[in-house]
């Protein structure tokens, strides 16, 4: 039997990282200070670094998908 591959886009709107961001924050204040903690807050302050990089919100997420199919396509160089 072959093998059946599929493609799965998996993207988020940019209120969803936006929550899971904050929940992420809120989830790390439940600890006491220490390893667990910091993990939580690494996680929450890598996501607000995405928030800047606006090649990975355009890959990444429902709005920049939309971005980019509401583009012109280049006009070929002549």
């Amino acid at each position: 039997m072959p093998s059946v591959h599929r493609l799965v886009e998996q993207r988020h709107s940019i209120a969803e990282l936006i929550g899971i961001r904050r929940d992420m924050l809120r989830y790390a204040r439940s600890f006491p200070p220490g390893a667990d903690r910091n993990q939580r807050r690494q996680i929450a302050l890598s996501i607000r670094t995405l928030f800047k990089n606006r090649e990975w919100l355009d890959a990444n997420t429902w709005e920049g998908a939309a971005m980019l199919n509401d583009r012109p396509s280049p006009s070929p160089a002549k």
